[in-house]
């Protein structure tokens, strides 16, 4: 798909039929026709929208004559059928001397965020880049919290629970925030380089800096939740395990328990002649007696704290 905006000069947004200066074109999941025809009407590499497409690109930044090329990862959330919840994709943000290009695999959310931080007086510089990275490091941060928010409520079932299905919904939240790890310590790395290879003013360096701070502070926050997760994992995988023998010690109980009727109920139950089988009472002695038996054993496991 291939969306061209401009701002008017009223100010509102316009999608444009073709690719005029100072425009803002998007490629989202495009076609090999819309991804030619970007490349040959700017004059930009098919590599660099190509790299921006591959799933398990990393974030880098480079030049190309007057053309640059920064890509960065950004948590997607994955669809309810998925096991993982979040899973990293590349976008791309493809600047030349007319335009900038954002490309993308598919419809993102920061996306719909991007449209809104037009310049008004319909430049298009490194101060928009800037911007684009700082609204992805915040989105970032709300996805570590709808993460964190997950943990709450699988640690509350788990804590009743002695299946193993909990343990591997906090795995699963746990390969997330690798995901994020990875992606943002690139994503730092990459940013390191912004000054080098972009012309940038003051302003601009200032809200590097503020994106730089916005970017740590999600690896910060998502080293925390993983090693916090790692040992909540730990920790409730014995709990499971406590929480079936206690299951394991109960049925044990009840089945020594049982075991003083069954036998009674089994033995005289044989085609053989017993003693006093005959009698008007002994069925009634008998479960009486296997009654008691029963009960006392079972004041004895109390006793010694065995339910």
């Amino acid at each position: 798909m291939l969306k061209i905006y401009k701002r008017s000069k009223e100010g509102l947004l316009e999608e444009q039929p073709k690719i005029v200066q100072g425009s803002c074109v998007y490629l989202i999941e495009p076609s090999e026709e819309d991804i030619q025809y970007v490349a040959n009407r700017l004059g930009v590499p098919t590599d660099f929208i190509s790299d921006s497409l591959d799933i398990d690109e990393r974030s880098r930044i480079e030049k190309s004559g007057n053309n640059s090329l920064l890509i960065v990862n950004v948590p997607l959330k994955m669809p309810n059928d998925e096991t993982i919840p979040y899973r990293t994709i590349p976008i791309g943000i493809i600047q030349t001397s007319e335009v900038i290009v954002i490309v993308c695999r598919v419809s993102h959310p920061i996306l719909q965020e991007f449209s809104k931080i037009l310049d008004k007086n319909n430049h298009i510089n490194v101060s928009f880049i800037l911007q684009l990275l700082l609204v992805a490091a915040r989105y970032c941060l709300r996805c570590l919290d709808d993460l964190n928010q997950k943990v709450i409520v699988s640690e509350k079932i788990i804590q009743k629970s002695i299946k193993n299905s909990e343990v591997y919904t906090l795995l699963n939240i746990n390969k997330s925030l690798v995901y994020f790890i990875k992606a943002l310590k690139v994503n730092l790395v990459m940013m390191g380089k912004f000054s080098r290879v972009l012309e940038m003013n003051k302003e601009d360096e200032k809200r590097l800096q503020v994106t730089l701070n916005e970017m740590q502070q999600a690896l910060d926050t998502s080293k925390i939740y993983n090693e916090n997760l790692s040992s909540m994992m730990d920790a409730y995988s014995a709990v499971i395990e406590i929480n079936l023998s206690i299951v394991v010690k109960v049925l044990t109980a009840f089945t020594i328990i049982l075991t003083f009727p069954t036998m009674v109920a089994t033995i005289y139950g044989m085609n053989f002649p017993l003693p006093r089988q005959d009698e008007e009472y002994a069925l009634l002695v008998l479960m009486s007696l296997s009654i008691v038996i029963s009960v006392l054993t079972g004041w004895v496991f109390y006793k010694k704290r065995l339910f």
